[in-house]
C-alpha cells in the first residue's frame, strides 16, 4: 500500500460528514470482492446466518480492498473486507480501522495462493526465480509480501528479481506470451494458468508462518463505538459462517460460483482455503513483522492493536 493511498484514506476519514449512527441498525452496508476470500459474506447471506442474528446485509461489490477501505473510512460502507497489509499499513499511519472478525487463512496444508510459471520452462524452485521478472497485482500487498518471504526462506533471493504490476486475469496470458517469467495468483486465476499448460507452485512451506490470516472484516473505531450491538451480531454470524464453510466446502461451491461468476466446474478444481474462526494475534503478527522487514510499514506493533474488543 503506497503512501498516497494511505494518506488518501486518512483524508477521507477526516473529511467524512457526520453520519447518524447513534442508534444501532439491523442493516449493514458491507463491502466485498467477488472472490473466495470474501465469500463468507455470500455464504452467510444464502445460508441465513446473518438473518438468524437479525441482520440485513446490503452487499456492495467492489474491485479491491483499497477501494473498500476508502469507502469504510468515508462512511459510505459500515463494514468491509480487506487484506491485512492494507489495514496494518493504514493503522501505522493513524487511520482508525479495526478488525471485527477474521477471514481466510493461508496455511501449509491449505495454501490459498501461489506462483504460476511456464509449464515448459525451468522454474521449479525459489532459487530458480533469482533474476527473473515476476508480476503481482500490486507491489507490497498481501499477495506480494508473503511471496518475498517464501522466496527468501527457500533458497532464493527476492532482491535480485524484477517485479511488475498486472491485473490478476492478465498474468497467465503474459506468462504464455513470454513477457514475464511468472506471477503471483489466487484462485480462480491459478486454474486459468493451469488450463494454459502453466505450472503452479504452491507455497506450502517456508512462507512467513505455517498459518497466517490474509484478510478479514473491519470497520472504523467510530462505527464500532456507536454500534456495539450490531457489531456483536456480525461477529456471531461470521463465526457461524466460518464454521459451516470449513466443514462444507462441497456445499459452499455453488454459492461461491453464483456470487463470483466463476463456473462451478472451475470452483470444483480450485485449491480452497480455510477461514479463521476467531481473531488470533498469532495469525496476524507475522504479516505485520514481514511488512516491517520489507519496508511497507515503519515500525512493529502488537497485532492486537488491530482488533476490536466487544464490550461485555
Amino acid at each position: 500500500m503506497n503512501r498516497r493511498t494511505v494518506l488518501g484514506l486518512a483524508a477521507a476519514f477526516a473529511a467524512a460528514p457526520g453520519i447518524a449512527r447513534g442508534q444501532a441498525t439491523t442493516t449493514i452496508k458491507l463491502g466485498v470482492i467477488p472472490i473466495e476470500p470474501s465469500a463468507e459474506a455470500f455464504y452467510g447471506v444464502d445460508m441465513g446466518f446473518f438473518k438468524k442474528q437479525g441482520l440485513d446485509i446490503d452487499l456492495q461489490m467492489m474491485n479491491n480492498g483499497a477501494s473498500i477501505a476508502a469507502a469504510v473510512a468515508s462512511g459510505a460502507l459500515d463494514v468491509g473486507f480487506c487484506d491485512v497489509v492494507i489495514i496494518a499499513s493504514a493503522h501505522a499511519h493513524g487511520v482508525p480501522f479495526q478488525y471485527i472478525s477474521p477471514g481466510i487463512l493461508n496455511t501449509d496444508t491449505a495454501p490459498t495462493f501461489g506462483i504460476i510459471v511456464s509449464g515448459t520452462g525451468p522454474i521449479r524452485t525459489a532459487k530458480d526465480m533469482n533474476g527473473k521478472t515476476f508480476a503481482v497485482n500490486a507491489i507490497n500487498n498481501i499477495s506480494h509480501i508473503p511471496v518475498l518471504a517464501w522466496i527468501d526462506n527457500n533458497g532464493g533471493d527476492s532482491k535480485t528479481m524484477k517485479w511488475v504490476e498486472l491485473p490478476l486475469p492478465a498474468i497467465p496470458d503474459a506468462i504464455e506470451a513470454g513477457r514475464i517469467d511468472g506471477g503471483v495468483e489466487g484462485e480462480p486465476f491459478i486454474q486459468a494458468g493451469i488450463a494454459k499448460g502453466e505450472r503452479a507452485i504452491f507455497m506450502d512451506k517456508g512462507a512467513i508462518a505455517p498459518r497466517f490470516m490474509l484478510s478479514g472484516w473491519f470497520s472504523t473505531k467510530d462505527w464500532l463505538a456507536k454500534n456495539p450491538a450490531t457489531a456483536k451480531k456480525f461477529i456471531a454470524a461470521i463465526r457461524e459462517t466460518a464454521e459451516w464453510a470449513n466443514a462444507n466446502q462441497a456445499a459452499s461451491g455453488p454459492i461461491l460460483s453464483k456470487y463470483s461468476k466463476t463456473p462451478i466446474a472451475v470452483v470444483e478444481k480450485m485449491h480452497r482455503g480455510l477461514y479463521a474462526e476467531q481473531l488470533r494475534a498469532s495469525d496476524v503478527q507475522p504479516i505485520i513483522d514481514s511488512a516491517v522487514k520489507y519496508g511497507v510499514i515503519p515500525n512493529r506493533y502488537p497485532a492486537t492493536e488491530l482488533f476490536y474488543t466487544p464490550p461485555r
